[in-house]
């Protein structure tokens, strides 16, 4: 996407709203649910430091988006402190100290006694996480929902979850609640800003980095809060609802929102599999095939719901393309091939690839005029003729 030339700047308006979860180095911290719940069940003080586990796994699979597993936190405690929770403490001791404390090896694979492998201070205080992110949990603690997203996914999908759990280093944590803000970031408008800025892996996967396409990204001033409200709600609750009735976990669902084969089927239970593969493609066919296997619900009434789904994004995306005063670029929502994608798999339900070159080179030109108006060095804001101050206010503005 060479089109948009240079890049964008971190904006102090996104600071502390967007975190990557907690990297708990030490496998024996995570439990199985009945080793959870069997801790618990011994003495009820256990669920004070056990916590669900949410992965990225079970964000982008489970329907549900439930925990597979829990997690032992001492948060920032003391040795002492933790001690008393002994269930918990002898779990940690046993299965994380021996790795946390183990030597370094020399050239010859020999252990160097008295040299910790691990940097300091992850062998001195191994019973706490190697990255706790205190911000993080400090800043939602107050909430009763977050928004989350995976890191290394196919499709950057955000979804609402539960505020009261660890989450993994594979999850970046969005501290919002509000639907206009889902609306935002689940727009196909910023979905072009994250793919734009964010590198990619092999498979075609988004490896997304918060700190170069959100805390860079230019949030439109909320003037038409009701339409992203609305058109957030619609959108989230008809993907909550094919979710729970087809039992489609966000990535098996994502996979069928970008099928452009996906059409009503005339019998599709009796339609021959190779016939119907040829016809309508392996993505059709998983997902008929996943139907059988786990619902009651037709064929066809799933196809119905997602292509709902579709038209309610393109109700975000115009709503967003109104909060930024953008109506006079025209989406044109089809199925396009993507060129940051790998070949095979190129093909998404998107806008027009002429409409997401101007979108990106707007956005960028925001970003660069609200990082122009941000205070940065007291001293220097203090020295600014208020004039152009106000000039880069006004151009700013006529944006919206």
């Amino acid at each position: 996407m060479s089109w948009v030339i240079g890049n964008p700047y971190p904006l102090k308006r996104n600071a502390g709203k967007s975190f990557i979860g907690s990297y708990v180095l030490g496998m024996g911290f995570v439990l199985k649910d009945e080793e959870a719940e069997s801790i618990i069940a011994k003495d009820a003080r256990n669920r004070q430091v056990l916590f669900p586990y949410l992965n990225g796994e079970d964000l982008n699979n489970d329907p549900e988006q439930k925990p597979s597993r829990w997690v032992i936190n001492f948060f920032d405690w003391p040795e002492e402190k933790a001690r008393t929770y002994p269930d918990c403490y002898s779990i940690i001791e046993k299965m994380v100290k021996p790795e946390r404390q183990r030597w370094k090896l020399d050239e010859n694979g020999r252990e160097i006694i008295g040299t910790f492998a691990l940097r300091k201070p992850l062998p001195q205080k191994w019973w706490i996480y190697g990255e706790k992110r205190p911000a993080l949990y400090e800043t939602i603690s107050q909430l009763d929902q977050v928004m989350v997203l995976t890191r290394v996914s196919k499709y950057v999908v955000v979804e609402m979850v539960n505020s009261k759990q660890v989450f993994t280093e594979k999850i970046v944590v969005k501290t919002f609640q509000d639907p206009f803000y889902f609306c935002i970031l689940q727009s196909t408008i910023y979905n072009e800003w994250a793919w734009k800025y964010s590198s990619t892996l092999r498979g075609g996967t988004i490896n997304y980095s918060p700190s170069v396409c959100f805390d860079t990204f230019p949030f439109p001033e909320i003037k038409t809060e009701n339409n992203l409200n609305e058109a957030g709600i619609s959108f989230y609750t008809q993907r909550q609802k094919i979710m729970k009735n087809a039992r489609l976990g966000l990535t098996r669902l994502y996979n069928q929102v970008h099928n452009s084969s996906l059409s009503l089927v005339d019998d599709p239970s009796n339609l021959n599999p190779a016939v119907f593969l040829k016809k309508y493609g392996k993505d059709s066919l998983s997902l008929r095939t996943h139907l059988e296997s786990f619902t009651a619900i037709s064929y066809n009434d799933v196809v119905t719901e997602i292509k709902e789904l579709r038209k309610r994004q393109i109700q975000m995306d115009m709503a967003v393309m109104e909060a930024y005063g953008w109506t006079d670029i025209s989406l044109k929502h089809n199925f396009y091939a993507m060129d940051y994608l790998p070949e095979g798999d190129r093909l998404r339900f998107s806008i027009d690839p002429i409409a997401s070159r101007e979108i990106l080179k707007r956005l960028l030109k925001l970003n660069e005029q609200i990082h122009l108006i941000e205070p940065t060095d007291k001293k220097k804001i203090l020295e600014t003729d208020s004039d152009e101050i106000e000039g880069k206010i006004n151009n700013t503005l006529t944006l919206f």
